[in-house]
């Protein structure tokens, strides 16, 4: 980094204090089956553009998560689900998900849906994540961060995706191929779709520890 730009990053004022939802699945909140955690497994923090912010994540993939033996959890940047809104823009919304990172246990994967995927590939660049997963990125900064410490990196899009300009753009700055699933892209939260993506990551999260 050059001495100007990190003068710039130095005094940038830090974005206005809220106070975040964040949503949290151990393996020990499975009542109906016995799933240990699994202290080798990078525990796993989302985000979404979806206005529903963390609670989006409830229905199935925090729990699919913890059952994997992983401790799940997702927040509500501002603006979003019930965290208040707050003024900053991208760079706060960046900062609402590198703040939760910090409170999970262990270095956690980030996995962003839409324009949480910009915001976790921003956080990437700040904190050291386990495992970047970007799922339908939009809004996505044309020069992102390198992540620090070198993490893997998963984009998953839908199959009526793979071709557009922005996921090809993706592919570029990683220098990865993404990974199809059938349905919409904002068909991700539930449904038989729902599941095989999220079965996907987590094989693939499995395979890198």
């Amino acid at each position: 980094m050059s001495l100007t730009a990190w003068v710039r990053r130095a005094r940038t004022a830090e974005p206005a204090p809220v106070r975040r939802e964040i949503a949290v699945f151990e393996p020990a909140d499975l009542f109906d089956i016995e799933i240990k955690d699994d202290p080798e497994a990078n525990p796993v923090l989302c985000c979404t553009g979806d206005p529903a912010g963390a609670a989006a994540f409830n229905a199935l993939w925090l729990k699919r998560i913890a059952t994997s033996g992983r401790y799940a959890a997702a927040v509500s940047v501002r603006g979003q689900g019930g965290t208040p809104a707050a003024d900053g823009g991208t760079e706060a919304r960046t900062h609402d998900v590198v703040q939760a990172a910090v409170t999970v246990p262990r270095q956690a994967v980030l996995i962003g849906h839409r324009e949480g995927a910009a915001w976790a590939a921003l956080a990437a660049g700040r904190y050291p994540a386990a495992g970047l997963v970007l799922v339908s990125p939009q809004r996505f900064p044309k020069q992102p961060p390198k992540p620090v410490g070198g993490p893997p990196v998963l984009l998953v899009v839908s199959e009526s995706e793979a071709q557009s300009k922005e996921v090809q753009a993706v592919t570029e700055v990683y220098g990865i191929a993404p990974l199809t699933f059938a349905g919409a892209p904002d068909d991700v939260f539930k449904g038989a779709a729902a599941e095989g993506l999220l079965d996907a990551i987590l094989s693939w999260l499995d395979g890198k520890k």
